[in-house]
């Protein structure tokens, strides 16, 4: 597992709030692949696509998500 990774999301067609996005790229570190990605995506209704860098080394704090 890499250290960090780049994650792609899009929202399905018919969706509009951010918590029904869904991961489309696991290694979205190449910007090619992730046009190509998306292109395909929209196709299929995706929208509101988002790039994510996860950092793996960090702890992901449940108790601060949970509190917002």
């Amino acid at each position: 597992m890499k250290p960090v990774e780049y994650v792609l999301y899009g929202i399905p067609k018919g969706e509009t709030e951010s918590y029904m996005e869904v991961i489309l790229l696991s290694d979205a570190s190449d910007s090619a692949r992730v046009e190509k990605v998306k292109q395909i995506a929209a196709k299929d209704g995706y929208h509101s696509f988002r790039l994510a860098k996860i950092d793996m080394t960090v702890l992901p704090d449940f108790a601060k998500t949970v509190k917002r």
